[in-house]
């Protein structure tokens, strides 16, 4: 039997199952200032190899629009995983209690200023 010893930050199999306890966090700061989300960026760290548990997007430049529109597509894009599109107003956008293998996002050209960025945490 081999044993894990994590010291005082370990935590029970039921808290990982339950979402309560993360292993690692990543960040991850996007410029959505010009024309390379209107293909799509992909998340750095979230991976089918290191998934997340959570993540939060949020205006890391703090000049965000309220009508700005982000789509977020969650595990790929196909008929299970349907885009989520939501406005610069609802950020900080959290998404929580789902495993999340791979996180992307979109903004067309008239919603995007010459300085904004936004923010990626995740956890692992």
């Amino acid at each position: 039997m081999a044993i894990n010893n994590k010291g005082l930050h370990s935590f029970t199999v039921q808290e990982a199952n339950n979402f309560e306890a993360f292993d690692e966090w990543n960040f991850q700061n996007v410029d959505v200032s010009g024309d390379s989300v209107d293909d799509g960026v992909d998340s750095l760290y979230i991976t089918s190899a290191n998934p997340a548990k959570k993540v939060v997007i949020f205006d890391s430049s703090g000049v965000m629009d309220a009508a700005d529109s982000i789509t977020i597509t969650i595990n790929g894009n196909s008929d299970t995983g349907k885009p989520i599109t939501i406005s610069g107003a609802n950020l900080p956008f959290t998404i929580s209690g789902i495993i999340l293998t791979d996180l992307s996002f979109t903004m067309p050209d008239g919603s995007t200023d010459t300085s904004e960025t936004l923010g990626l945490l995740s956890f692992h």
